[in-house]
């Protein structure tokens, strides 16, 4: 039985926190919710008060993956399977409550070191979610703020902890070469979204995350971002293209070097869904940039 789980919130360690408030406020469009009793800049998509925050230190990558529960015994069930997996828990201290703004928190890593959190009760704010540039709001719901790409340095070994432990269910996997390289990728579900994690192998280890993909209503959101994007100055890594899961997205890099997602529509998965093997991930675009392509907007 798949575990009830959504992606809750993401946190990241950089290098540039003023180049980071730019990218999501105006570009991806996410709004500034002040500064958190760790010190750590909170941002918000929807009507829960934190989505998303920046840390300033070197690491330049993810620091944070909140994994929320649907309820208090989904929570305690993974909690079990973690202990009984031999992960120590770190219960969250009443700051790390607040920085995090929840009301149950335990921390944990993976076997590879990914800082992973399980979370319950994402406190809601008490004034409407508005972004002057992202006006018709992300996809967020029953299936959570978006999904991230972690890199793996052992993918077979990695599928165990995240469906056996974790309780995520392997909607599809895939196989592509790309630049010289074989890319695979098994992409796991606990809510309706396609893939809320998807784990990589054979992609360089420079980063513990890949991207992290954000959700709008409809293709024209896209468009407007791929808008700002350009206007910005922000380096595109991939042109817009369809995913083999339905997704139309389009790719950037992030100022901490890895990369980050905008699409829309998708294949919303459940019980019934028959789990696929992958030859492509795209269907059509997403191929790099050309010279002229990546050439900012005027």
């Amino acid at each position: 039985m798949t575990a009830r789980l959504e992606l809750g919130y993401l946190g990241f360690e950089v290098s540039d926190l003023a180049a980071w408030d730019r990218l999501l406020t105006q570009v991806i469009g996410m709004t500034a919710n002040g500064q958190n009793v760790d010190g750590s800049q909170a941002y918000r998509m929807d009507e829960f008060a934190q989505r998303m925050f920046v840390r300033e230190g070197p690491a330049d990558d993810v620091c944070a993956v909140g994994l929320a529960a649907y309820n208090r015994e989904e929570f305690d069930a993974l909690c079990s399977r973690l202990r009984k997996a031999g992960i120590e828990l770190q219960a969250g201290t009443p700051d790390e409550l607040r920085a995090r703004h929840v009301d149950h928190l335990v921390r944990f890593r993976d076997p590879w070191g990914n800082p992973l959190e399980l979370c319950l009760g994402l406190k809601t704010s008490p004034t409407p979610f508005g972004s002057p540039v992202q006006p018709g709001g992300f996809v967020t719901g029953d299936m959570g703020m978006g999904h991230l790409i972690l890199v793996m340095p052992d993918l077979d070994a990695a599928v165990p902890f995240y469906t056996d432990v974790i309780g995520m269910s392997v909607s599809d996997t895939g196989a592509e070469e790309w630049a010289g390289i074989v890319l695979s990728a098994v992409f796991l579900y606990a809510n309706p979204r396609h893939h809320t994690i998807a784990l990589a192998g054979g992609v360089p280890p420079v980063k513990r995350i890949a991207h992290f993909e954000v959700h709008v209503p409809s293709i024209d959101d896209v468009g407007l971002a791929w808008d700002r994007t350009r206007s910005a100055g922000v380096e595109v890594t991939h042109m817009p293209g369809r995913h083999t899961e339905g997704v139309y997205s389009f790719y950037g890099r992030t100022p901490s070097g890895f990369e980050y997602e905008v699409g829309t529509e998708g294949f919303r998965v459940d019980a019934n869904w028959r789990q696929r093997h992958l030859s492509r991930f795209t269907l059509w675009g997403h191929h790099p940039p050309t010279p002229a392509e990546a050439a900012p907007s005027a």
